[in-house]
């Protein structure tokens, strides 16, 4: 799993989920997770048939706050990069 969080600054963190409850979160905030699987995060964020807006309202819906379209650009670089980092 990945866990995608928006902490209170409205910085948007992707990370592998906490494995143990005493673990201390430095990613405390909103969170999502989604499976690492590629076709899984096309639909976070090249979803097939919706609309960029649609988008944005379902992904602000999930994180409880307002995700911009340079939101949704963040997010989308950061999984890149965290995708990247795991498959080294």
């Amino acid at each position: 799993m990945i866990r995608m969080t928006v902490d209170i600054n409205g910085e948007i963190a992707v990370r592998m989920p906490l494995k143990k409850t005493t673990e201390k979160d430095c990613n405390a905030g909103r969170s999502a997770y989604t499976c690492p699987k590629q076709k899984c995060i096309d639909k976070i964020i090249k979803p097939n048939g919706e609309s960029r807006k649609k988008r944005t309202y379902l992904l602000s819906k999930s994180f409880r706050r307002v995700i911009s379209e340079q939101d949704v650009d963040q997010l989308e670089k950061k999984i890149s990069q965290f995708m990247t980092k795991s498959a080294i």
